[in-house]
């Protein structure tokens, strides 16, 4: 009906009359529009007032008082910021508004720097609040392609790659807020790539090389108020080896118990989650390897390894290498402070010589694979900062580098189907938005059923 009301109109319209007469005097109309403002502007003058007040080293009442906001509305304000909003904790920097219409107080709004958005109190014109709300920053995401080349190690890579050219209003990291923003845009994404996304497949310390190549298509959030970018999520992302390979990680979302859940699988529908992650530690080096017999540095004997040692910087996290429950969280003699998880199939892995623990966890705690369980140290029986990372099945040592843990479950029939042809439209696009060929994996067998039958 829209469309038949807007062709009518333009079939039967009258056509325009062309008026002739002396050119329009743009200066005249520009000293009368700036004149209308100018009144207008005074107008509100006499009926709005903003005061804004910043907190400084005192706290948020000091800050009221200077915006002024007093007496009742102090207490309303103060009230409905700390038990409404939640806002119980304030920083040096946040800023705050009081609105006046006509001397009364109408509105008061709350900017904590860290948090992209404001609180909002509204008060009626009882006095009393009326509304509470936090107003968030208008944001949108988009879609970006980036190829890496790895000249020396993956996260420096990333930075020579990709940064957006918009993260900072300028384009350039020129302030020591655009510095800090892009370390923090580059550990989050180096962070999904290496230590989600890929910690089941690639040793990020042993397989690198030089001429390896990365191709990630990511999600960004981008605030047009104030023209930043930041990271949000890896969608889909290929490791090229430059002696030949490709590690390959691709969304699906799937079912699990009624709830559908984002997840990632290699080209065949399987995923990439072992039961377990390949370490502990991001880039940990091997110090010491699993072995039955080894002269203890510390004690001066052979004595069996039952575990490996990654060495790595003290306070680096450490992370539960599987779901499953702490059993044990305590200082144990040589193995220092030490957290032991139960996983299912029979399995018990051991972190020993942490600094300290992880804040909110205790014995009885369930962890999820990747979860900061401590931090890098060396108490107990240790030479150095690094963790000891043991595994046992059913009872017994086993070596963790060798040991075959079941893999998580791979996609099956309708799912599996559905994932092999939302893959050539991927990669489709993807290669459009990133200019250039992508690396495919030679051909290989491919399930497309429940029972693995072609």
């Amino acid at each position: 009906m829209v469309a038949a009301g807007m062709a009518a109109t333009v079939l039967f319209m009258k056509p325009p009359i062309r008026r002739s007469g002396p050119p329009w005097p743009y200066t005249a109309q520009n000293e009368l529009l700036a004149h209308t403002l100018d009144s207008l502007g005074g107008i509100l003058a006499d009926t709005l007032e903003v005061r804004t007040s910043v907190i400084g080293e005192g706290f948020l009442g000091g800050a009221l008082r200077e915006a002024g906001v007093d007496g009742d509305n102090y207490v309303r304000c103060c009230t409905a910021l700390h038990d409404s909003l939640q806002w119980r904790v304030q920083h040096e920097g946040d800023t705050i508004e009081a609105v006046f219409v006509r001397g009364r107080l109408s509105e008061l709004r709350a900017f904590p720097r860290s948090v992209r958005g404001f609180y909002c109190v509204k008060l009626g014109g009882d006095g009393l609040v009326s509304e509470c709300t936090f107003v968030p920053e208008t944001q949108w995401t988009r879609l970006r392609a980036v190829t890496c080349d790895v000249r020396s190690t993956v996260w420096q890579s990333l930075w020579d790659y990709a940064l957006p050219p918009d993260l900072s209003p300028s384009g350039e990291i020129v302030t020591e807020r655009d510095s800090s923003r892009a370390s923090a845009y580059i550990s989050e994404l180096q962070h999904e790539l290496t230590d989600r996304l890929f910690a089941y497949d690639i040793d990020f310390y042993h397989d690198v090389r030089i001429g390896d190549r990365v191709y990630i298509l990511l999600e960004e959030v981008r605030y047009p108020g104030t023209s930043e970018t930041g990271f949000r999520r890896i969608l889909a992302a290929k490791y090229e080896f430059s002696s030949g390979g490709v590690a390959e990680a691709f969304p699906f979302y799937h079912t699990v118990a009624d709830a559908v859940v984002l997840d990632f699988y290699h080209r065949d529908g399987a995923s990439l989650k072992t039961m377990f992650l390949r370490m502990p530690v991001p880039f940990g080096r091997i110090s010491s390897s699993f072995s039955s017999s080894r002269m203890h540095p510390v004690l001066g004997y052979s004595r069996a390894h039952n575990g490996i040692d990654y060495a790595a910087p003290a306070g680096t996290e450490i992370y539960a290498v599987g779901d499953g429950v702490i059993t044990m969280r305590q200082y144990s003699g040589g193995y220092g402070n030490i957290v032991k998880i139960r996983h299912a199939n029979g399995y018990e892995t051991g972190y020993g010589h942490m600094s300290s623990f992880a804040q909110g966890q205790s014995v009885g705690s369930y962890v999820r694979q990747g979860e900061i369980i401590g931090y890098v140290g060396s108490t107990g029986l240790s030479t150095g900062p690094h963790v000891h990372f043991e595994m046992k099945r059913n009872g017994s040592f086993v070596n963790p580098a060798t040991e075959i843990v079941p893999p998580v479950s791979p996609l099956e029939g309708d799912e599996l189907q559905a994932f092999l042809g939302f893959l050539p439209i991927l990669e489709s696009a993807w290669e459009r938005m990133a200019g250039v060929d992508l690396p495919v994996p030679p051909p290989a067998l491919v399930r497309t059923s429940a029972d693995g039958q072609d």
